[in-house]
């Protein structure tokens, strides 16, 4: 299961595990992941799990800014909506997080393709 991990000087102190197609960071009581921090808007950014058009049965996990005022940083880049990858470091706020993909996820796995020809 995809996970994202809160760092604390590049160390990961809490782990929030992907469990939902939809989850919602902010400082607002009813986010899912609540950042107490006045530089984090109330409904500041949302993590949703959505197909991927090119390998069935997996999922990819899209990172929206929800029009945030001091916006919403993967890999110190500002973003509106982004596909996040293994190790990817996001900033909301004075918050840093690092996205940890699901087992397989990765892709990292060689596959060989034998063709169905003689050669």
């Amino acid at each position: 299961m995809a996970r994202l991990l809160l760092l604390h000087d590049g160390v990961g102190i809490r782990s929030y595990p992907l469990e939902r197609d939809s989850l919602t960071l902010g400082r607002h009581a009813d986010s899912d992941i609540r950042l107490d921090d006045q530089a984090v808007s109330t409904h500041h950014a949302a993590l949703h799990l959505e197909p991927n058009p090119y390998l069935e049965g997996y999922r990819n996990v899209v990172l929206e800014d929800l029009g945030s005022t001091n916006g919403t940083l993967v890999n110190g880049t500002p973003i509106a909506r982004q596909v996040l990858h293994q190790g990817d470091l996001i900033r909301i706020g004075h918050y840093e997080f690092s996205f940890e993909a699901e087992d397989g996820h990765g892709l990292d796995r060689t596959t060989i393709f034998v063709p169905d020809v003689e050669i």
